[in-house]
């Protein structure tokens, strides 16, 4: 992982082969100690993507171990238990040119990951649990 910071709250980060796209975040995060929103596109290996069933109150995770394009990768950072929380969604093209996409668990960098982080102070927003849904939401 590479990144520069090319504003007083922008950073380019960019992922190389074999990173993991939430562990790369999450360690630049607390490395920098900083929150903020992620833009990204890139192409991954495999992905591990999710959606919350609201009834069961659960992810519904499913891997996908296939080469793709990241067409958009879009979340954010903030703080849960005060450590970085990276929550991010990615929209995947895969070689027949359809889509796949949710809640990104875990992926695997194949070529690059190139992302924008506007960047806040990661104390600014925190997480706080949420009894009608049992998640992590924020807490403003």
């Amino acid at each position: 992982m590479n990144h520069r910071k090319i504003s007083d709250n922008t950073y380019a980060v960019r992922l190389s082969p074999g990173d993991d796209v939430v562990q790369a975040l999450t360690q630049f995060a607390g490395e920098n100690h900083t929150g903020g929103a992620i833009w990204g596109i890139g192409s991954i290996l495999w992905a591990e993507l999710g959606y919350f069933d609201i009834h069961r109150k659960i992810y519904i995770k499913k891997r996908f171990d296939e080469e793709m394009e990241i067409l958009s990768l879009m979340g954010n950072i903030t703080l849960k238990d005060g450590e970085p929380l990276v929550h991010i969604h990615a929209v995947l093209g895969r070689a027949d040119y359809s889509t796949i996409g949710g809640h990104l668990f875990a992926g695997e960098v194949s070529a690059t990951c190139e992302i924008i982080i506007h960047a806040w102070n990661i104390d600014e927003i925190s997480r706080k649990p949420d009894e009608q849904f049992e998640l992590a939401l924020w807490n403003l």
